[in-house]
C-alpha cells in the first residue's frame, strides 16, 4: 500500500507547513450483517475536514 502517492503535488498545491499532515482513508466494501461488533460514534465533517481550493 502506498500512502504517499501524490504527496509532492499535493504540496505544491497547499504549501502545507511542516506540522499537518495530508491522510486519506477510505473503506469500500458491504457491511457483514452477522458479525455483533459495537458500532463507533462519527464526528461532524467540519470537525475533523479543512477543505483546501486551489
Amino acid at each position: 500500500m502506498t500512502r504517499a502517492v501524490y504527496r509532492k503535488t499535493v504540496a505544491e498545491v497547499l504549501a502545507p507547513s511542516d506540522g499537518p499532515i495530508l491522510y486519506c482513508g477510505m473503506s469500500i466494501g458491504f457491511e457483514d450483517g452477522t458479525v455483533a461488533y459495537g458500532r463507533t460514534g462519527r464526528a461532524p465533517l467540519d470537525e475533523t475536514v479543512t477543505f483546501a481550493q486551489s
